[in-house]
């Protein structure tokens, strides 16, 4: 399934909001499970993306890692959360050559990795996480369409248009 608008995809509910804070409860301060189960699984589905990211995805782990909590964290915040993702889906296209057509494999690698490392999974938990991540994508398109169609970074475009 292709990657919906920003015009169509709502900033989930508080209820699905508080259901995937639940899943990532567990988690230590500072863990990078997720993260690993995360790209383990994305490359397993799609092995082309591999190549995008160095050989040692430590420090990979630690930045999705601690990017992802603090989406989840801060989502009752959502004006600054969208404008962090839109910077980052920018920065996605533009240093990795993410494209559109990558998105549903880190969303069905994401709530797999999540459904192996939280130990209050269920398959409500399961819809709660496509729903965020659903607005989590279409943010982060929105920003990539912006720089590429600006010619110039997200985060400069975006602080001009202010």
């Amino acid at each position: 399934m292709a990657p919906r608008s920003l015009a169509h995809v709502p900033l989930p509910d508080q209820s699905v909001i508080d259901a995937v804070r639940r899943s990532c409860s567990e988690l230590p301060s500072g863990s990078t499970r997720l993260a690993e189960a995360f790209y383990r699984n994305l490359f397993e589905m799609a092995p082309g993306v591999r190549s995008m990211f160095a050989d040692d995805l430590r420090p990979q782990h630690r930045r999705m890692a601690q990017a992802l909590l603090q989406v989840v964290q801060y989502l009752d915040t959502p004006d600054e959360v969208a404008y962090e993702l839109r910077k980052l889906g920018a920065q996605h296209r533009r240093e990795l050559g993410v494209q559109p057509e990558h998105y549903p494999y880190v969303g069905r690698a994401l709530v797999r990795a999540v459904s192996e490392v939280s130990p209050t999974w269920s398959s409500s938990m399961s819809s709660a996480w496509v729903l965020v991540y659903e607005w989590i994508t279409a943010n982060m398109l929105a920003g990539a369409e912006q720089d590429a169609g600006t010619g110039v970074g997200y985060a400069r475009y975006a602080r001009s248009a202010r």
